[in-house]
């Protein structure tokens, strides 16, 4: 019962799709494997699958960040549940004749928590407010997992570019207005083919979201390691 509370534990949530909230993620994984770090990384439920040879369903966002982390366990342990459909969990359950296990979607994390783990980190199925399972959005997930981890910091990744100062506002209000502190957010600056970027609001994105959320940003969430 130690590691439930001397690990750092870390939920990734996006404010919205494409945003870059794994490869996020994945980052902070890598960079505590590297430096002697023991990560654990869970991801409660995944659709848009993959389907193996050995006709096994394999989500890529998992694999990512197993690999990142080590490979710790096994693939099944970071994300037991997975469906091919790429819609919403618990639409892609349904449509393989199935249902999303609800108990097993915070269950789930007991094999990371008795580990000794110095790092937890865990990536919600959508934003905060996408459904997870039938009767939960992710946000309900993050409150659950918080009566277990109190210690978990929300982590928001948004995409750095025209239009993410709304997007930021609007899901840290809602999740303030849902009993739910967002602690970092991470501003992602995707790579540009282009010789020159005409989007002049990713040099000054980051000090009007500080204004306006009052939240910490950061450009890199690496730098989420440097407490250790």
């Amino acid at each position: 019962m130690g590691n439930f509370i001397a690990m750092d534990v870390y939920f990734f949530t996006g404010t919205g799709t494409d945003v870059g909230k794994t490869y996020c993620a994945a980052h902070l994984a890598g960079t505590c494997h590297r430096r002697g770090l023991n990560v654990g990384v869970y991801k409660p439920v995944a659709s848009g699958c993959e389907v193996a040879n050995d006709g096994e369903r394999v989500a890529p966002d998992a694999k990512q960040l197993w690999e990142a982390a080590g490979r710790p366990m096994t693939l099944h342990t970071v994300c037991p549940q997975r469906f091919v459909a790429a819609v919403a969990p618990p639409e892609a359950a349904k449509s393989a004749g199935e249902t999303i296990d609800e108990v097993l979607l915070v269950d789930g994390i007991n094999a990371w928590c008795e580990q000794p783990s110095d790092v937890l980190i865990v990536e919600g199925a959508g934003g905060l407010f996408s459904p997870i399972c039938e009767s939960m959005l992710n946000i309900d997930f993050v409150h659950q997992l918080r009566r277990r981890l109190p210690q978990m910091q929300t982590v928001l990744v948004a995409p750095n570019r025209l239009g993410v100062i709304h997007d930021t506002v609007a899901c840290v209000n809602a999740a303030n207005a849902a009993g739910l502190q967002i602690e970092r957010i991470v501003l992602n600056t995707f790579p540009s083919n282009e010789p020159f970027d005409s989007d002049a609001s990713k040099q000054t994105n980051a000090d009007l979201i500080r204004r306006w959320t009052g939240c910490q940003v950061i450009h890199d969430a690496g730098t989420l390691a440097s407490t250790h």
